[in-house]
Order: structure tokens, then C-alpha cells, then sequence
């Protein structure tokens, strides 16, 4: 594996963009389920629920993308990858600052 040049990484930040939408929302459906736990409810839609349903729908309706990436030198597996960590990463943030203010 190699280092990935700046415009590699401003391709795989546009991929991730591209994914937020459907996170974001299941975070919401899910916060909106659990009102008083809202953020602890929305970091943990959107690391799960908004990951899997966003590179499942990414998978199914958007496949030509992939070749677009794999053309510039990124594969499909870093994308899945950066999507899955920075989601857990930002959901896990939102879980601890979630029930931190819970507790406050």
C-alpha cells in the first residue's frame, strides 16, 4: 500500500461527503426515537445503521464510482474503510459527549 498523494485525499474526503447524507439521516431517525438520549441515539445510528445503509446504497446504485476511484489510484477497499472508520470515529465522539451531558 501506498502513501496517498493530496489530491488521492481530497478524492477520498469527496467520496466521504458523498456518504454523510444517508448517515446523518439515520442518525436522526434513530436520535428522534430516543429524544432524551438524542446524541447517544445518533452517534450510534450513525456509526451503524448510517454506515451499512450508506455503502449498501453506494454498492447497489453508484458501483461505476468505485472505477472512477480505482482510475485515480484508490481502491475501493480504502473507500469502504475511510467511510467505516471515520464514521465509527465521529459516532464514538458523539456517544461519549452524549452521555457525558447526560450525566452533567
Amino acid at each position: 500500500m501506498t502513501i496517498p498523494g493530496k489530491s488521492q485525499l481530497k478524492l477520498v474526503l469527496v467520496f466521504y461527503k458523498s456518504t454523510l447524507l444517508f448517515s446523518i439521516a439515520c442518525g436522526v431517525m434513530l436520535g428522534a426515537l430516543n429524544f432524551p438520549l438524542f446524541f447517544v441515539a445518533f452517534g450510534f445510528g450513525f456509526l451503524s445503521a448510517g454506515t451499512v445503509i450508506t455503502l449498501l446504497y453506494k454498492e447497489i446504485s453508484k458501483q461505476h464510482e468505485y472505477y472512477f476511484y480505482y482510475n485515480k489510484g484508490i481502491t475501493k477497499q480504502t473507500l469502504i474503510l475511510t467511510c467505516i472508520l471515520t464514521n465509527l470515529v465521529i459516532g464514538m465522539l458523539l456517544i461519549i459527549i452524549g452521555s457525558y451531558a447526560k450525566h452533567s
